[in-house]
C-alpha cells in the first residue's frame, strides 16, 4: 500500500524516512549501462526506491540529505548491494554503480564502508557516482575520493552538465568517467546545440582520459546520435528499464 499523504509532506515525510531505515524499506533497482557500438552490458546501476511511498529519490533524497539521514540510506544501499551481488548474476562481467552523495565524499569512513562491499562482490568490481557538487568541494573530497580510488574503485561524475561544473575541479579530481546528464540527452536530437554540446563535452572527456556515458536514453535516434558524436556508453529505457533483484534474468 502507498504512503498516506500525510506521510509523503512535511514532517510527516521526514518521520516516515527515520522509520523506513529502521524497517529497511528501501530497495535497489538495478539498470543496465551498455557500450553503444556493440549494445553489450558494460555495467549496472543501483537505483535507490522505496516501495511503499508513491514518491522517487529525487524528492526523498533532499530531504534525507538536509535532515542527516544521508549516510544511513548510504550503508544500507551498500549493505542491500553486497547481500544481493547482482555481478554474480550475470555471465559478462560488469561493474556495478552505487551512487555517493557529497557527504559521503567528505569522510574518509565511506572508504571503508566501500571496501566492505568490495569483498562481497569478490573484487574491485565497483564504480560510485558522485554529483557535481563534489567538485565545488574539491578540497574536502579530494582525499576521500582518492582513497576510494586507491581500492581499485572508479570514480564517476553524475549528471554532467547540471550547473555546477567547475573545470578547474575537474582538473584536480582524479575521475574515470562523466555522465552527461538526462535533460541533455533528450535534446540531442532535436537541437544543434545540444549537440555542439555533447561533441565538445567528449573531447573534453577524452583530452582528460574519461570515458563518456549518456543518461537518460530512450530512443534508437538518440543512441545512434549519440554514438555518432563519440559517447561511448549510454544507459536508459532503451537498454532495459531499472529492476528488482528478482526481476533480473541472466542475459
Amino acid at each position: 500500500m502507498w504512503g498516506s499523504l500525510a506521510e509523503s509532506t512535511g514532517p510527516g515525510l521526514l518521520a516516515a524516512l527515520r522509520l523506513a531505515l529502521e524497517r529497511r524499506e528501501f530497495r535497489l533497482a538495478y539498470q543496465p549501462i551498455v557500450d553503444l557500438r556493440s549494445r553489450r552490458p558494460v555495467g549496472i546501476e543501483a537505483l535507490i526506491r522505496w516501495p511503499r511511498m508513491s514518491i522517487g529519490p529525487d524528492v526523498f533524497i533532499p530531504i534525507a540529505e538536509r535532515a542527516g539521514l544521508i549516510r544511513d540510506i548510504t550503508r544500507q544501499v551498500c549493505r542491500l548491494a553486497a547481500e544481493e551481488r547482482i555481478t554474480h548474476r550475470i555471465a559478462d562481467p560488469v561493474r556495478l554503480s552505487i551512487n555517493l552523495s557529497a557527504a559521503d565524499a567528505r569522510t574518509l569512513e565511506t572508504a571503508a564502508l566501500l571496501s566492505k562491499l568490495v569483498q562481497a562482490l569478490g573484487g574491485p568490481f565497483l564504480n560510485v557516482e558522485l554529483t557535481e557538487r563534489c567538485l565545488l568541494e574539491s578540497e574536502r573530497c579530494g582525499p576521500v575520493i582518492r582513497a576510494i580510488r586507491a581500492q581499485g574503485i572508479q570514480v564517476h561524475l553524475d549528471d554532467f552538465g547540471t550547473g555546477y561544473a567547475n573545470l578547474q575541479a575537474l582538473v584536480e579530481l582524479t575521475l574515470d568517467a562523466v555522465k552527461i546528464d538526462h535533460r541533455l540527452t533528450r535534446r540531442v536530437c532535436d537541437s544543434r546545440t545540444a549537440r555542439e554540446v555533447v561533441l565538445h563535452l567528449g573531447r573534453l572527456a577524452g583530452t582528460l582520459g574519461l570515458s563518456l556515458t549518456a543518461e537518460g536514453v530512450e530512443t534508437e535516434a538518440q543512441a545512434h546520435q549519440l554514438a555518432e558524436l563519440g559517447v561511448q556508453r549510454a544507459q536508459g529505457w532503451l537498454f532495459g528499464r531499472p529492476r528488482f533483484i528478482e526481476d533480473c534474468e541472466d542475459h
